[in-house]
């Protein structure tokens, strides 16, 4: 009995698109503990190969000693098709339980969201940030 050859493409063609077509990897831009200590943030980017594509920031928070789960927000970000260097986004302490994140993207206005530590997480937009 022969064996065909087909196959043997047609699984590498399938492993071909499923790697060109999958997620790409999350890069750590930051992170740093609340001013108690209480919770770690991490602050990453999964950034989109095709210019016409959003990057994507996700922000966990983590109770002390705790791993990270999910991600408590996430935001798509524009991508002008310039390198990511993580200046687009800035980090701020408002209060004890308050982060401001605001997002800076080339060409677009700048916008971001206030991150009250609280259960449940209460997020509030803010323009012009």
């Amino acid at each position: 009995m022969k064996r065909a050859h087909g196959g043997r493409w047609t699984s590498a063609a399938l492993l071909v698109l499923l790697t060109a077509c999958g997620k790409a990897p999350e890069q750590i831009l930051s992170e740093f503990s609340t001013p108690d200590g209480d919770y770690q943030l991490r602050l990453t980017l999964v950034a989109s190969h095709v210019a016409s594509s959003p990057h994507v920031v996700h922000l966990y928070v983590m109770p002390r000693g705790m791993a990270a789960s999910k991600p408590a927000i996430t935001i798509p970000l524009e991508n002008d098709g310039a390198p990511f260097s993580g200046d687009q986004i800035a980090l701020t302490w408002a209060s004890k339980r308050s982060v401001l994140m605001c997002l800076k993207p080339r060409g677009a206005d700048r916008h971001g969201l206030r991150v009250e530590l609280s259960d449940p997480l209460q997020v509030e937009e803010v323009p012009r940030c």
